[in-house]
């Protein structure tokens, strides 16, 4: 064991590694298969996997759907060995019988030996390539490939003999009802990863290079990842790749970059933003600290490039090189303001020396994530209770209901907060008085749990509405708008559902009885009343 370095042991988390999609093998076991095997944590999905198979009956098939790197072939690889005997596997369903077989041809092939009184078959398979065969497989197979067609169409996860289980169903990232991290799975491999106990080769192996004083930099990465605040801004910064610039991450792709983090050129909270190994590095790069701008951030670096006295700072960094970070003695060399940044956000809710950091806590602070965090819960558990109900009512009422107004109303001046404008007719705008309001017995009957998005349920003059899907680029847009903000061509893709639900209000409309016309400084109130038509104006 202590022949292994820090850094060869973490090559077992690289994509590039060989551990990194694991199939069944007769190889004799190594120290890397151990490291691979403790590092491991069960997901939810493997768990429900495992009841499956245990209750499987012949002629039943089961099939383990996902997209490539989420851990299908590590979920089926434990059970194989188990049920091998009993039931047919097919790992991958990419693969094929014979060298000039397509993949959909051999899926023809697997399911043509299947029937009732045929073994369990188990079926690992990319969700692709099961929307690929319920389109081209074969016309013998119709009654599965309808079978296929309603579980990606609707959800149906079990249909007679076939059941789905689906990795989309489990999201590693989401809004927990309780309070604590956005990620259980994540948080728990990490604890695995970096807990200071005996049982941890990996902490073991880094106490070794520590004594031996080797790789300084990415046992101080190491050490830093152990904590747990940081470990939280790690998945806070994920979380938000996912919700922001919906990134999927996959678990091969969380180990590869935990391995990029700790074993990078940089120090840990430069290798997380300046990363540009693949898509999700480059995702995370846009929420580096470094390109905050506020007044004390600005300051600071302005001071710090100006090399000007801070004895405040000097005593920081002494307790900084304490726990292996440190920066050299130039305040000129390039960059170090910027690292100085990361690390701040890094270590924002950590205490160190005279937690010279903490001056810059509140710049870094996620109140949009939080706030969305609120409303999303406040949905999900609203059962119709009076004071859950006043605290949504808060959202609706002061948040999204004026910026739905906000925006429809925006190329128009001088409506009142109910009026909704109806477009422009020649040199005459018109507009319509409306009741928006928050739909309570939609959201406590009809509310689904999203993992990425929360749906708010609004009725416009009694009449429901479409429920509208608010992601946190969306209520970041309404937040911006009860501001004053004027959308622009960046805002396209949160947009288009403003642009849905307003349209949905303007439809109902145009069936008021009342209508204001507003032309050349005047405004001329028209109602419908038994038929006859009453008009007002007024300058």
């Amino acid at each position: 064991m202590s022949a292994i370095s820090l850094r060869k042991a973490l090559g077992v988390l690289a994509k590039s590694s060989s551990f990194s999609v694991k199939t069944p093998s007769d190889r004799p076991r190594d120290v890397f298969d151990d490291l691979k095997e403790y590092l491991y944590v069960k997901p939810e999905i493997e768990s429900d996997f495992e009841k499956c198979l245990s209750t499987l009956q012949a002629g039943e098939c089961v099939f383990l759907c996902g997209s490539s790197g989420d851990g299908k072939s590590e979920i089926l690889s434990r059970c194989y060995e188990r049920y091998r005997n009993h039931y047919t596997f097919h790992l991958d369903a990419t693969h094929s019988f014979a060298p000039h077989q397509s993949a959909i041809e051999a899926l023809n092939e697997l399911f043509d030996r299947a029937g009732h009184s045929q073994p369990p078959m188990v079926v690992g398979i990319n969700i692709g390539m099961l929307a690929n065969f319920a389109k081209e497989g074969a016309s013998r197979h119709s009654e599965l490939r309808a079978i296929v067609e309603r579980f990606l169409d609707n959800g149906l996860k079990n249909q007679g003999p076939y059941h789905f289980l689906d990795f989309e169903s489990y999201p590693k990232f989401l809004f927990n009802n309780h309070a604590g991290s956005y990620s259980t799975f994540m948080r728990q491999l990490l604890k695995r990863l970096t807990q200071p106990t005996d049982d941890n080769l990996f902490h073991v192996i880094a106490q070794g290079d520590e004594l031996r004083q080797r790789d300084a930099k990415l046992t101080a990465n190491f050490r830093l990842l152990a904590n747990e605040q940081v470990q939280e801004i790690v998945i806070t910064t994920l979380f938000k790749t996912r919700l922001i610039k919906d990134q999927f991450i996959t678990t091969r792709a969380l180990l590869d970059l935990l391995h990029q983090l700790l074993v990078g050129d940089n120090y840990l909270f430069d290798n997380l933003f300046l990363g540009q190994a693949n898509e999700l590095s480059v995702r995370i790069s846009e929420f580096d600290p470094a390109l905050v701008h506020t007044q004390d951030v600005d300051q600071f670096v302005l001071r710090y490039e100006l090399n000007l006295p801070d004895k405040e700072l000097d005593l920081f960094l002494i307790e900084l090189a304490k726990i292996g970070i440190v920066f050299t003695a130039s305040r000129e060399t390039a960059g170090q303001a910027a690292s100085l940044l990361r690390l701040f956000y890094m270590l924002k809710d950590f205490e160190l020396g005279n937690n010279y950091h903490h001056q810059f806590r509140h710049d870094f602070e996620e109140l949009l994530l939080e706030h969305y965090a609120a409303v999303w819960i406040k949905h999900s558990l609203y059962l119709g209770d009076d004071k859950d109900q006043l605290a949504l009512r808060r959202f609706y009422s002061d948040e999204l209901i004026p910026a739905i107004f906000s925006y429809a109303n925006r190329n128009v001046s001088g409506l009142s907060k109910r009026e909704f404008s109806l477009g422009q007719f020649g040199q005459c705008h018109v507009a319509a008085p409306v009741v928006l309001k928050a739909d309570f017995n939609a959201i406590q009957y009809q509310h689904i749990e999203k993992h990425d998005h929360f749906c708010a349920y609004l009725k416009v003059d009694g009449q429901p509405l479409k429920p509208l899907a608010i992601s946190l680029n969306l209520f970041e847009l309404i937040c911006k708008l009860n501001n004053g903000y004027r959308p622009n061509k960046y805002d396209k893709n949160a947009i288009i559902f403003l642009d849905e639900i307003v349209e949905q209000i303007r439809v109902v409309a145009k069936c008021s009885s009342v209508l204001n016309y507003y032309e050349g400084g005047h405004c001329y109130h028209l109602e419908l009343d038994d038929d006859r038509i009453s008009v007002e104006g007024r300058l």
